[in-house]
């Protein structure tokens, strides 16, 4: 929560910190420096700069879908959480500081990328031991050697690929996140400030797509009827699959609504955002100085007080009254309660980044497949969903058949 109308500030805590002098742009609790480092990354997430990044992420969906089409067609189908790990990193890496993961190209998750599966139980770890100070430091000595450099092996990471960029920095083939941050000429900001601000970029841009792009396929096959729906919408409107772009795509409602009610039911920031109050009121209730406050945005987005069928997957919810396929039973849905971004100046800075990648995925790979669930049935979404500081999905078995049109309508590459 940021000061307004004179109202003192909430500080973010360090939960989200993992040590030195730099915290990164979406940990960082100095104000200032936080206002900095967004006034510097914002040019990169306006309509033009999207835009202007449209063709890198087609490419990118573009090889996946032929990747999915050479593998994805067997009895056996593919599991979707590591296909859409591996895309989500291959855009993330590319589009944050122009570096080529190749996860989609060599079917098989770049060493980043294996690695960062594997924080989970450490972030847990680093945040609960942190109510504990004395014994802090004991608990990591007590991790299994695999477990304890999992950290060590990122920052390495991204401390070579930071590097590289700015060495390479006169040499892009595309604008990314750091073109903002590492000028083209004159000197580069210090190494751990970059890495600090790498850290949270690639993570951003990697974690919540993966989580969207995941459940989004698993909840349109467990609720056939909206797949169908979302199927008519795009493949009545469109007559080639090079006309799926962002701007025409905006005007699709049921799209739209799919984003939206798959955000809501798998809530990415579903462990809170923790303020420090500076001694103010929250909600009629008087927070003494120090004490720690948050929303559990989880609990709010499953809750039957803001959302009729709270638990069931129903973008009709979020469609407009004249729609077709509108429910009148949602009308009365406390829509102010959906907050998947969060608000405010620490709000998610790449969001719009996030819905045309949504977007752009979804409609690609209905334009160009069937799909078919295979193990439907044996998962419960919410059951079998863990939360070690990321989601433990579980496993989405889809295979794909490919829809014949004439040859135009075939993609390149």
């Amino acid at each position: 929560m940021s000061g307004t109308g004179n109202r003192p500030t909430f500080i973010k805590t360090d939960f989200q910190h993992i040590g030195g002098e730099h915290a990164g742009i979406a940990a960082d609790p100095d104000v200032e420096k936080h206002r900095a480092v967004r006034k510097k990354l914002a040019p990169a997430f306006n309509p033009r700069a999207i835009k202007e990044q449209e063709p890198a992420l087609h490419e990118h969906v573009d090889r996946f879908i032929n990747q999915l089409e050479k593998l994805g067609t067997t009895d056996k189908g593919v599991d979707m959480r590591e296909w859409f790990d591996w895309l989500a990193c291959d855009i993330a890496g590319d589009m944050g500081y122009g570096h080529s993961f190749n996860n989609v190209q060599d079917t098989r998750a770049h060493l980043f990328l294996s690695t960062f599966r594997r924080i989970g139980l450490w972030g847990t770890l680093n945040q609960v031991m942190k109510r504990f100070p004395l014994l802090y430091p004991l608990a990591f000595l007590a991790l299994p050697p695999k477990l304890a450099v999992v950290l060590p092996t990122l920052l390495k990471s991204n401390l070579q690929i930071v590097q590289k960029r700015v060495a390479d920095r006169k040499e892009l083939k595309h604008p990314d996140y750091f073109s903002l941050l590492v000028p083209e000429h004159g000197p580069p900001p210090p190494d751990d400030f970059l890495v600090a601000q790498a850290n949270h970029l690639i993570v951003g841009g990697f974690d919540p797509d993966t989580n969207l792009f995941t459940a989004a396929v698993h909840y349109l096959l467990e609720y056939p009827r909206t797949f169908d729906r979302l199927k008519s919408e795009i493949r009545d409107k469109f007559s080639s699959f090079e006309q799926l772009t962002n701007d025409a795509l905006q005007s699709l409602p049921y799209l739209h609504a799919v984003i939206e009610e798959t955000l809501r039911l798998h809530t990415n920031g579903a462990f809170g955002l923790p303020r420090i109050s500076p001694g103010d009121i929250v909600d009629g209730h008087y927070i003494p100085r120090g004490c720690v406050v948050q929303t559990s945005a989880f609990a709010v987005s499953h809750s039957e007080r803001y959302f009729k069928d709270a638990l069931s997957f129903c973008p009709e919810r979020w469609l407009p009254a004249d729609h077709p396929h509108y429910d009148d039973r949602y009308r009365s849905d406390d829509k102010s309660a959906f907050k998947p971004f969060s608000m405010g100046p620490r709000g998610c800075i790449g969001q719009n980044m996030g819905y045309m990648q949504g977007r752009i995925i979804f409609s690609k790979m209905i334009w160009y497949f069937d799909w078919e669930l295979l193990n439907k049935g044996q998962v419960d979404w919410q059951r079998d969903l863990r939360l070690y500081a990321i989601w433990e999905k579980p496993p989405v078995m889809v295979k794909y058949t490919r829809v014949v049109r004439e040859k135009k309508a075939v993609i390149g590459g």
